[in-house]
């Protein structure tokens, strides 16, 4: 025994690290009197014939559970970014003017904790499980799979529902006596009871139950892939929310989600890596692609309506559509937010002669409609639309400046335009309409121009 415990002193010495608790002497010398333990138990004393047998065997058992250790704690690959060197390559080539090569030296680790005061500084921004379990709910396994996707107010309703509070049952019991008839009394907590413990009306706690029992019947009815899929993805969004510092519930919309994601990657693009990408698009979040010069491509992302640059691009239509699956079609954002390398720079395609010369498209009309509306006031007049600015009460009078002569294709009439601007369109005394070869962007312009130049009339 005495020769054993001076093999397992050896071998801790030679691996041991006091940085570390995992691999403090005092530990690696309780491991090694733990597989010897085991070893007797495996009843290796019989199946090795002599005593140098069971000391080569225990020796290299105990070196490779140290080993194992060394690897596991301290010298990782995923701790250190980088393979361990083999063991001919652990001495540095030897510096000019040196006979011997240079020890090789391990990375220092450089702590703010101190093991002595037992004093550990936490990470201000990092947000760990007490932070996302604020209230002790008090909830049941299959209960607290269902809470996890309820909203506050959901939560309280839910816990109030599976344990009614002392002042619903307070509740409950004065109807019950004031209702019990000849001593026969009858105990029934009802909505109502458990709204007025918790302090809602009856109304929105009704809608909150109605809402759980939504969701919970969603849930009950996804597959194992399906569970399995979601389960995946918030352990994604429980990661990139790490890595970009956010702070996302986990009953928020995944819109919004994937909105937040997707603005969080452009704005810290140098975080960005082939496996963060990966991770980027299997939650449904756009992956920011660099154009060069510091500057990152606007497709699908930074799409505006009536946007000059939009306008003019020949994308504009996909990537309206891009938008809108990301929740971003509603949103103006800030120059001062977008910053430099996040601009709307116009795609323009090859096209063949025939497609230069035709008209606008269906969307396009769409378009310029969609503008009319939002720009000025409507009116029906003898069966036509007419578009006018808006007046107040002190103004009753309307002037007229378009009329939707047709739809279908679409032909847009300016009203009594000025000198100016007729030059641009067509027509004769009253009637001034849009060339057939003009563009969007050159319809929205006259539109922009007449609306400008009668403003004040």
């Amino acid at each position: 025994m005495p020769d054993l415990q001076r093999v397992i002193a050896k071998v801790a010495k030679q691996y041991c690290d006091s940085t570390t608790p995992h691999l403090n002497f005092d530990e690696l010398v309780g491991d090694g009197n733990l597989k010897l333990a085991e070893l007797i138990t495996k009843d290796k004393l019989k199946t090795l014939r002599c005593r140098v047998e069971f000391f080569k065997y225990f020796k290299g058992t105990v070196n490779n559970h140290a080993r194992g250790k060394v690897q596991k704690y301290r010298y990782t690959e995923k701790r250190t970014g980088q393979k361990p060197p083999p063991r001919e390559q652990r001495f540095l080539p030897a510096e000019p003017g040196q006979d011997a090569p240079a020890e090789y030296h391990k990375n220092v680790d450089l702590s703010l904790d101190d093991p002595d005061l037992a004093l550990q500084v936490p990470d201000q921004h990092h947000e760990g499980s007490h932070d996302d379990a604020e209230i002790a709910w008090g909830f049941g396994v299959v209960a607290a799979e269902y809470a996890f996707y309820l909203t506050a107010v959901e939560k309280l309703v839910f816990h109030e529902m599976i344990a009614p509070s002392a002042h619903a049952r307070c509740y409950a019991e004065q109807d019950g006596l004031r209702k019990a008839n000849h001593g026969k009394l009858s105990l029934k907590i009802k909505f109502a009871h458990m709204a007025e413990g918790i302090g809602l009306s009856p109304e929105l706690f009704e809608e909150a139950v109605l809402s759980i029992r939504n969701k919970i019947k969603e849930y009950r009815m996804l597959t194992e892939e399906q569970q399995e899929k979601l389960a995946r993805e918030n352990a994604i969004i429980a990661q990139l929310k790490q890595v970009f510092g956010l702070q996302i519930p986990p009953d928020i919309d995944r819109m919004v989600v994937r909105r937040m994601l997707t603005m969080a990657a452009r704005d810290q693009f140098d975080k960005l890596n082939s496996q963060i990408n990966e991770m980027l698009t299997e939650v449904g979040a756009k992956v920011p692609r660099s154009i060069g010069a510091d500057k990152l491509a606007c497709y699908g992302v930074l799409y505006q309506k009536n946007c000059r640059q939009c306008n003019t691009c020949d994308l504009r239509h996909s990537c309206a559509v891009e938008a809108a699956n990301l929740g971003l079609t509603k949103m103006a954002f800030s120059p001062k937010l977008l910053g430099v390398r996040q601009q709307r720079i116009p795609a323009f395609l090859p096209r063949i002669a025939s497609e230069v010369t035709t008209q606008i498209s269906s969307a396009d009309e769409a378009e310029i409609i969609s503008h009319l509306d939002e720009t000025f006031q409507q009116a029906e007049r003898a069966g036509q639309i007419y578009y006018y600015h808006h007046v107040g009460s002190d103004r009753p009078k309307r002037r007229y400046l378009f009329c939707v002569e047709r739809t279908a294709p679409l032909k847009l009439r300016f009203c009594t335009p000025s000198e100016d601007l007729k030059k641009h369109l067509v027509g004769k005394q009253k009637t001034w309409c849009t060339r057939d070869e003009a563009t969007l962007v050159e319809i929205v312009a006259l539109i922009e121009q007449h609306g400008k130049e009668t403003i004040d009339e």
